[in-house]
């Protein structure tokens, strides 16, 4: 396969396979050493770089999606001769220690202050909690980030040309019957009919990772996180249409999804750091069918369903029947999920996600709870919970649902409702912590909502 992508304001071209990793053509084929391999699977940000504007980890992007892309590695910011004002923060302030991490952190920090020119300590926080400082030099990177916001860094960034032209690759004839970069999702959907089965690749933050564990073998694969039509993010008359392949940045940034669905926002805010932010689809954390899974969540409270579609038309699913079992979905072979669409919230309902891991950056749920609630004056008229991280895949709590609604909803109640979802939740593991802080979350969910009520 050939590629064309822009480095460090250069043209260059690759003759490469479609499945080869962006970090390994940097490294190994333009010897840009800067970029470090650390985990491998998208966890210590030491391979990030900026890719058409948006902080990613290499490690995560096959070559096939690199294809025409304007990529900015470390060595294109200074060297040591003229160093970049950044990394002159950084080196002035002591916020260099082994040096592993480093050129992915001044990476991320570079996005940051594209994104905040003039952050405070919590933006910055946030913003770098994808990249890990084994030396756990945290606040010296604190305070060069500060620096060169103060000495106007961010307002100083101006967007890169990308000098490719072409976009997609030019695969082999061998390659040409195994991988598929198409230019519309009509087309994505006839390679689909006449290659039943073929796995398709959207964000690829789990798919790579399974690839490098050795769990799957990608040597055909279709393409599709680059169609507009899969990035539609919008509302219809009754629902709002999310394109499978909208990101969690996207999810989160998006105005609409912040005033209508503010508990999805909140969950994909907290779904990985930027850079898996910046890649990670709602479709890809649909049919991955994880128990560990967090948007699903939030998508089975809010009642959602999904769109399939396939050469020969489509078809409109609820999620809860969509998501079978462990890795399992009612996905046929020729399909794919095109949007998820998600029942316009009722006036004056409430809704939220909550999440408990090891820790509050890049953390896998060990409890995941969403709700969401009608009341009808001071009685339950429509309650919906959701748990994850506790079972195979994310499930309703339907037992406690139907033990609360038509209740009043006082202060007697939430200890009733803590202790009706404390029974009703499996765990696997850790079965006393988790049914304890799954009852207790719902118990503050109950309890913010009369709080707000003045009761």
């Amino acid at each position: 396969m050939k590629i064309e992508l822009t480095v460090n304001g250069m043209l260059r071209s690759f003759e490469v396979g479609p499945m080869t990793r962006l970090i390994d053509l940097l490294r190994d084929d333009l010897r840009h050493t800067g970029t470090k391999e650390g985990c491998g699977e998208g966890e210590c940000g030491a391979c990030s770089v900026i890719m058409d504007g948006q902080l990613v980890t290499s490690c995560l992007i096959p070559a096939i999606q690199a294809s025409g892309s304007e990529v900015l590695t470390v060595e294109g910011l200074g060297t040591s001769q003229n160093p970049d004002p950044l990394q002159t923060a950084f080196s002035e302030e002591g916020a260099i220690h082994c040096g592993f991490c480093t050129p992915g952190m001044i990476l991320a920090s570079h996005a940051l202050l594209a994104k905040h020119p003039e952050p405070d300590l919590k933006t910055i926080r946030r913003e770098l909690s994808g990249n890990i400082c084994r030396c756990t030099g945290y606040e010296k990177i604190y305070e060069a980030v500060n620096r060169a916001a103060r000495e106007g860094y961010g307002q100083d960034i101006k967007p890169r040309p990308n000098l490719c032209v072409q976009k997609a690759p030019s695969f082999t004839p061998e390659e040409a019957e195994r991988y598929f970069y198409p230019a519309t999702l009509a087309e994505a959907l006839k390679t689909l009919q006449q290659h039943p089965g073929l796995p398709i690749l959207a964000g690829g933050t789990d798919l790579m990772v399974d690839v490098k564990g050795g769990r799957l073998h990608l040597d055909k694969a279709l393409a599709v996180f680059h169609l507009p039509e899969l990035h539609e993010l919008r509302q219809d008359d009754n629902c709002i249409h999310i394109g499978s392949c909208v990101t969690n940045d996207e999810l989160d940034n998006s105005p609409l999804i912040n005033e209508l669905l503010p508990s999805l926002a909140a969950c994909a805010r907290q779904c990985g750091g930027p850079a898996i932010q910046n890649r990670a689809t709602i479709g890809g954390n649909i049919c991955t069918a994880s128990g560990a899974g967090d948007l699903p969540v939030v998508l089975l409270a809010l009642d959602a369903s999904v769109i399939l579609a396939s050469a020969d038309g489509e078809e409109r699913m609820r999620l809860e029947d969509f998501v079978l079992r462990y890795r399992q979905t009612a996905l046929k072979p020729g399909q794919l999920v095109k949007a998820i669409l998600v029942p316009l919230p009722a006036k004056g309902s409430r809704q939220v996600f909550f999440k408990r891991g090891s820790r509050k950056a890049l953390t896998l749920s060990r409890v995941s709870l969403a709700a969401y609630l009608e009341l009808e004056e001071d009685k339950i008229r429509l309650l919906r919970l959701a748990a994850g991280s506790m079972s195979p895949i994310p499930r309703r709590l339907k037992e406690t649902e139907a033990e609360l609604i038509g209740k009043k909803l006082d202060r007697p109640l939430l200890e009733k409702a803590a202790s009706a979802a404390s029974r009703e939740i499996s765990p696997r593991k850790q079965t006393h912590y988790r049914k304890k802080i799954t009852g207790n979350l719902v118990s503050r969910f109950f309890e913010e909502v009369l709080e707000t009520a003045g009761k």
